[in-house]
């Protein structure tokens, strides 16, 4: 048991790890958003990506051995429980558990903040978008009722 308890903690701390990063990146690309730097945000977005990716392979080992922890502690949160003594095994993954949530919660909190301005970003250029395209037409408009002279031009001789 000792064995799967230190294989949860090692699989929390290396999510956590890769969490801190995330929320990095996330205050990275608010930073790139502000800016409007696009190289910067597809650069952020993708290296989000990849660690999104290492995070769900790092869940996928976590949550079966998670999963028969409980069954044999016969709990249903590791949350639920109280335990006597703050340096054992269990205190300790509880302990990384609280710090992966309070990190996912910043990191909610910062996305949600970089959607917010992107959205801002996008009705800006749409408006812009929408204010070239009726100058346009307004030219063309102008521009039909205006003809050129014309010119004959005989290479006869």
């Amino acid at each position: 048991m000792s064995y799967e308890i230190k294989t949860l903690i090692e699989i929390a701390h290396n999510k956590l790890n890769l969490l801190k990063m995330l929320l990095e990146l996330s205050e990275k690309l608010g930073i790139a958003i502000s800016s409007q730097n696009l190289d910067d945000i597809k650069k952020i977005l993708s290296e989000k990506q990849g660690i999104i990716e290492r995070v769900d392979m790092l869940d996928v080992n976590f949550v079966p051995a998670y999963n028969s922890f409980k069954k044999e502690k016969k709990i249903d949160s590791i949350f639920d429980v109280v335990f006597n003594n703050p340096s054992s095994d269990i205190s300790r993954l509880k302990g990384v558990l609280i710090d992966i949530k309070s990190i996912m919660d910043k990191i909610k909190e910062k996305d949600d903040k970089n959607i917010e301005a992107l959205n801002i970003v996008y009705k800006k250029a749409e408006t812009k978008l929408v204010e070239l395209s009726n100058q346009k037409s307004g030219y063309i408009e102008y521009m039909k009722y205006y003809s050129p002279e014309s010119y004959f031009v005989d290479k006869k001789r």
